[in-house]
Order: C-alpha cells, then structure tokens, then sequence
C-alpha cells in the first residue's frame, strides 16, 4: 500500500540526499545540491515521503506557483494559486510498479482538501517518457509544451481540482 508519510529532516535528510545524488534521479532532476537546498526550505506542510508498506521509496514536494516566474517562461496561462509538485521515485526496483501515480492522488486529495487551488501541475522533459505515463495515469493531462532554461523543452502536466 502507497502512503505518504510526513518528511522527518533528521530520520529522513541523508536518504532524500543519496536518493537526490543517483543517476536516475539527477537525470530529470539536476543539479542535486540546488534540490537539497529545496528539500532543506520546504515546510513540514510542504512535502512527503511516498512508502509502500511503510518503507520509504520516494519523494513529493510541492508549492504555491510563482505567477511571475511561469510568465517568465512563457506559461502565463497558469492560474494564481495553483499548486507546482516535484516527484521522484529514489529507490530504483520501485520505479515502474505504479507509486507515483498512487502518491500524486493520495497527493491531489490532500490538496482538495486542504487549499483553495484551482490546479496542480508537473513539468518535466519532453524526454521523460516514464513520468508522462505516470502523469496521465494520475489523471493529469497534457496542458502545453514550454522550454525549460535548465532543462529544455519539457511538458506541463495538470489535474484540475476545482
């Protein structure tokens, strides 16, 4: 069973560090220095980590968009209030076995719950193939295309909560 689990900096820091550092991860995510100090500002109400049964197996973050940010990019079309999520899955032999999908509606009913946002979205790179399926399995759908100043031509993915 998928869960999301609160993030503990001290129990859970150096796994989200190793896991941020593998080839798998920094491949879609970067540079993983700039996503450590990410990990480091996010407010316990601001990410989690996915398990099965209990044992954790990745990573989800997420926050208010930055309406000036996306219009620098090209994505004005966004709507104030809407929610950006950042997902890994860090342990490789879970990648593929339906996780992310499970966390990001698990992710997406808390939202619902709790925020007032009008939509949840995910970028990622036009070469992400594995991430597209699992976006669109969770119910997301393809908005736009953009180019990333880091990472290229990349997709934005959102479920509309309201």
């Amino acid at each position: 069973m998928i869960t999301l689990i609160p993030v503990d900096p001290a129990v859970h820091g150096a796994r989200i560090a190793r896991w941020l550092r593998s080839a798998h991860v920094t491949r879609w995510w970067g540079d993983p220095v700039g996503r450590l100090d990410q990990f480091e500002a996010s407010g316990p109400g601001d990410h989690a980590i996915i398990a099965r049964d209990g044992t954790p197996i990745g990573y989800v973050r997420w926050e208010t968009v930055d309406p000036e940010a996306l219009a620098a990019v090209g994505l004005d079309g966004i709507p104030a209030k809407s929610i950006d999520i950042d997902i890994f899955i860090g342990e490789p032999a879970e990648a593929g076995r339906g996780a992310g999908p499970q966390a990001l509606d698990l992710l997406f009913k808390h939202l619902r719950e709790t925020t007032d946002a009008p939509l949840a979205g995910l970028c990622t790179s036009v070469d992400n193939h594995r991430a597209h399926a699992a976006f669109l399995k969770a119910g997301c759908e393809r908005l736009t295309q953009f180019d990333d100043p880091a990472f290229g031509p990349c997709y934005v993915f959102v479920r509309y909560l309201r």
